[in-house]
């Protein structure tokens, strides 16, 4: 028995935290070509918590900043592929 009851593993909780993102957005039934882009802009913005922590340490929000960008830039290309299936269903 542990002494501070059920610990899940780091692994444990970023998926965990992935799936309430999903379900939160209602993106659990994504097609299969954009499951694997939105399962990574998730994944960096549950991350966020180690990196926004040692801002808070440090001082230094370059870090925070360009990780934010960079699931910007992952959620731009989605919406242009997805503009453009639009498109091209005309």
């Amino acid at each position: 028995m542990a002494l501070f009851g059920n610990k899940e593993t780091k692994e444990e909780k970023q998926l965990r935290l992935q799936q309430e993102m999903l379900e939160k957005y209602h993106l659990t039934d994504l097609p299969e070509d954009l499951s694997a882009d939105v399962a990574s802009i998730v994944k960096d913005l549950t991350g966020m918590e180690t990196i926004e922590a040692s801002v808070a340490l440090r001082g230094n929000a370059d870090s925070l900043m360009t990780a934010y960008q960079r699931a910007l830039i992952a959620q731009n290309w989605i919406i242009i592929r997805l503009l453009n299936k639009i498109y091209m269903e005309k």
